[in-house]
């Protein structure tokens, strides 16, 4: 009875062996189609195409509202911020990554210069600065994802998935 015992134990044993050798060979797979990986000095802000670390945009319309050409708003894309210029003010919005292609703006800060108003034209009304730069500030907190489109343009969507900033690429 001893020995039939030590067999059965034998047998558990080994079954558990291979049973466990089976599912860990079984966990490493191929990786999905279409996933790539993320290089270690890519950009945290993934737009869907080429990576945005360093590149420079100007701010073209928030919430389908074109921006004039006479406001010079610019963003720059680093490592955990973007910065850039309102036009009068300085700013920069530290950001972290949620899940693969969203984020979320953790910190915004700006110098407190006092805005202008500028000239369209001649003959055209003049354009308010300050209530620009508020409303900008005030969207891109909003913003949660952010799109790279073949025409060089990137798009940053809220978190209902509303186009709300449109930016063109400047070189």
């Amino acid at each position: 009875m001893k020995t039939n015992g030590m067999k059965r134990t034998l047998n558990i044993c080994a079954i558990s062996a291979v049973s466990a050798l089976f599912l860990t060979s079984t966990v490493v797979a191929a990786e999905p189609e279409g996933i790539t990986k993320r290089k270690v000095a890519s950009c945290p802000l993934n737009s869907g195409g080429p990576s945005l670390l360093g590149s420079n945009w100007r701010v073209s319309s928030t919430y389908g509202n074109k921006i004039s050409e006479a406001v010079d708003m610019k963003m720059t894309v680093n490592l955990d911020t973007m910065a850039g210029d309102t036009g009068c003010n300085k700013y920069a919005a530290k950001f972290k990554q949620v899940g693969f292609t969203g984020f979320t703006i953790t910190q915004l800060t700006r110098t407190r210069k006092p805005c202008m108003r500028v000239s369209t034209g001649e003959g055209k009304p003049t354009v308010d600065l300050s209530k620009i730069e508020g409303a900008y500030l005030r969207i891109i907190r909003r913003m949660g994802s952010v799109q790279q489109l073949d025409d060089g343009r990137l798009v940053f969507y809220d978190r209902n998935g509303k186009e709300g900033l449109e930016m063109t690429k400047v070189n």
